[in-house]
């Protein structure tokens, strides 16, 4: 991630011991970050505007797949934080150029994303769950109700 890197979610914890440092870091990256993504939103897809809209805080990675050039994860959005919540979610991100190490995402919470344009494909949609962080790069976005 960009905007929002590891090291500084390390930071904002309680026992980092430069939490206060960080928090202020965090909301000066957060409004660049808002600032950004207000410009590339126009040439994201319509699902994946979506998505950055509502959020995926704190649902849970129920499965992921890989193939023919698609990456499908079911998300628990149980106790998720947003629009989604008390949902069960199909992400199918359509166009992928590469493979995703998907081993050990199940059972991960997602935690913050970034979107940003790509010259490989629409877009790069980094994800940063509890213990490990997710580029995808890809073309188009579904998002359905299951």
């Amino acid at each position: 991630m960009i905007f929002i890197t590891r090291e500084l979610y390390d930071g904002i914890q309680l026992d980092s011991g430069w939490e206060r440092c960080a928090e202020r870091e965090w909301k000066q990256r957060s409004a660049i970050y808002e600032r950004h993504y207000e410009l590339v939103a126009p040439f994201l897809p319509a699902g994946m505007r979506r998505l950055c809209h509502y959020g995926l805080h704190d649902a849970v990675v129920q499965s992921a797949t890989q193939n023919d050039g698609s990456l499908c994860l079911v998300m628990d959005a149980a106790k998720a934080l947003g629009h989604f919540r008390g949902q069960r979610l199909r992400l199918t991100f359509v166009g992928l150029r590469r493979r995703i190490a998907l081993r050990g995402l199940r059972g991960q919470w997602w935690l913050y994303h970034e979107a940003h344009l790509s010259n490989k494909t629409r877009y790069l949609f980094q994800i940063m769950f509890h213990k490990s962080d997710v580029d995808i790069e890809a073309d188009d976005l579904r998002i359905e109700r299951i």
